[in-house]
C-alpha cells in the first residue's frame, strides 16, 4: 500500500475572519474555528494516522491537537513570512504602492512584502515533506496540519500547474491528500471541507460574478464494477449507482440548473438530483465519454490482448484515437472546454450542476490546471457520483476542490 499524507490547513482564526495576512504572525482560533476543528477531528476518527505534524504556530497546533493524537512540529510547514504584509487585509496590500500584490497576482516569483519568495515557501515545505514521507517507509500514513499559502504552494507544484496557480486556497479545516508510490505522486482529493456543510462557502477573493460548477461523475454501473471501458456504449445505473444518485441529490445544495451528457447512466444520475430539487434537465453532446472506438465494452486485458499494437502505444502514454476510431484526449478537453466554458457564461453569479464521466472530467480539469497529457494520472479519476467545484472567475476556471463524496462516507 503506498504511503499517504493527509494535508489539513488550520481552522479559523480572528485573522482569517477579517481577511488579514497573518504569515509567522501568531493566532488563535476562535469560537468558531474550535468548532470546525471539532468536527474535523470527528471526520478524521477512524483515519489512522502513523505521524500527525504540525506547525509550531498556535492556530495549527491547536487544530492538531483536536485530532487527539500524539503531535510533531515543524516550523517549516509555517505560513509563509509576509514581511510588511503581515496582519494586512488584501486592499491594504494592493494600496502600498509597490505593486508586489498585482505582481504575485501575476505569477510572478515575488518577495512578499520583503519577505519569502512562494519558490523559497516550496523549498521548506517539500524538504519537510520529503523527510515526513521517508519515514514512512513507502506504506505508512500521516497528516500534516499547515497553512493556506503554503499547501497552495506544495500542491501546485508538485502537481506541475502553472503561474498564478489556478488552484484555490483550501479552506479552513479542509483536506487534501497526496499519495507517494515508488516515483509517482498523485492527489486523490483536494479541498475537503464538507464535514463543515454541505452549503457552498464564500473562498478567498470570491466575486458576486463568479459561477461555482459542482461537476459530477454518474452513478455505478455493472461495467464499472467489471472494469470494462464504456466510452459511447450506453448502460443503465445499477442498484447501487441508483442509490448512490439519490444519497447525492439529498446531499448537494440547491443549484440553479443541471445539466448531463445524454449517455444514459448520467442522465439517470442528473435526473436523480433535478427531481430532488425541481430541475428540468438540460442535454449537451459535448459531455459525453471519450470514445473509445472498438475498446468499447472491453477490459484492459481484453484491449491487450486483441489489440496489441494500439494498446502498447496508448500504454506507452501516447495520446492516439482510443480504439482507433474512437477520441483522443486533447479532443475530449477541447470538446468538454467549449461546453463548460457555454454553460457557465449563461448562469453568472449562480451554482449549477454538471453531469458527465470519469474521463471526460478528469480530461477537462487537468487543462484547467494546466498539466500534459503526460500528467493527467497526478489527478484521480472521480468516483462515481463523486464531484469537483470548480469556480468561474473574471480571468480563467479555477479548481476549488476535487473528488468529494461524503454522501458514500457514513453507509
Amino acid at each position: 500500500m503506498p504511503a499517504r499524507v493527509t494535508f489539513i490547513r488550520h481552522a479559523q482564526t480572528d485573522g482569517n475572519a477579517a481577511g488579514r495576512w497573518q504569515g509567522h504572525t501568531n493566532s488563535s482560533l476562535t469560537e468558531k474555528g474550535r468548532g470546525q476543528a471539532a468536527r474535523l477531528a470527528e471526520r478524521l476518527a477512524d483515519t489512522p494516522f502513523d505521524l500527525v505534524v504540525a506547525s509550531d504556530l498556535d492556530r495549527t497546533v491547536e487544530t492538531a491537537g483536536a485530532l487527539g493524537r500524539p503531535l510533531e512540529t515543524d516550523e517549516r510547514w509555517r505560513e509563509p513570512y509576509f514581511g510588511d504584509w503581515e496582519d494586512l487585509t488584501t486592499a491594504e496590500i494592493a494600496a502600498d504602492g509597490t505593486g508586489g500584490l498585482a505582481a504575485l497576482m501575476a505569477g510572478e516569483d515575488v518577495s512578499l512584502g520583503g519577505g519569502e519568495r512562494l519558490s523559497e515557501v516550496f523549498l521548506r515545505a517539500n524538504e519537510a515533506l520529503r523527510d515526513l514521507v521517508a519515514r514512512l517507509d513507502g506504506d505508512g500514513s500521516a497528516a500534516v496540519v499547515s497553512h493556506g499559502m503554503t499547501l497552495l504552494t506544495l500542491f501546485s507544484a508538485l502537481l506541475g500547474t502553472h503561474r498564478p496557480s489556478p488552484l484555490r486556497l483550501l479552506g479552513n479545516a479542509a483536506i487534501a491528500d497526496l499519495v507517494f508510490e515508488e516515483d509517482r505522486i498523485w492527489t486523490p482529493r483536494y479541498n475537503d471541507d464538507t464535514h463543515l456543510g454541505n452549503t457552498p462557502k464564500p473562498f478567498f477573493g470570491q466575486d458576486p460574478s463568479d459561477t461555482q460548477v459542482f461537476l459530477i461523475r454518474h452513478g455505478q454501473t455493472d461495467s464499472n464494477t467489471q472494469s470494462r471501458w464504456q466510452g459511447h456504449q450506453d448502460g443503465h445505473l445499477n442498484g447501487e449507482g441508483s442509490r448512490q444518485a439519490e444519497l447525492l441529490a439529498a446531499h448537494l445544495p440547491q443549484l440553479s440548473a443541471i445539466y448531463a451528457s445524454p449517455l444514459v447512466r448520467a442522465a439517470d444520475t442528473a435526473r436523480a438530483i433535478g427531481d430532488a430539487q425541481g430541475l428540468e434537465v438540460t442535454d449537451d453532446e459535448r459531455l459525453k465519454e471519450i470514445s473509445f472506438g472498438a475498446w468499447e465494452g472491453l477490459t484492459r486485458a481484453e484491449i491487450m490482448d486483441r489489440f496489441p499494437e494500439q494498446a502498447s502505444e496508448f500504454f506507452a502514454g501516447i495520446d492516439v484515437p482510443r480504439g482507433g476510431t474512437g477520441e483522443t484526449f486533447d479532443q475530449v478537453r477541447d470538446r468538454m472546454r467549449r461546453s463548460l466554458a457555454e454553460i457557465a457564461a449563461q448562469h453568472p453569479g449562480e451554482t449549477i450542476g454538471v453531469v458527465s464521466h470519469g474521463g471526460a472530467t478528469r480530461a477537462w480539469v487537468t487543462e484547467v490546471l494546466g498539466l500534459s497529457y503526460e500528467d493527467r494520472s497526478k489527478l484521480t479519476i472521480l468516483g462515481n457520483t463523486g464531484y469537483a467545484r470548480i469556480i468561474f472567475g473574471r480571468r480563467r476556471p479555477s479548481l476549488y476542490s476535487w473528488n468529494m463524496a461524503p454522501h458514500l462516507e457514513k453507509d
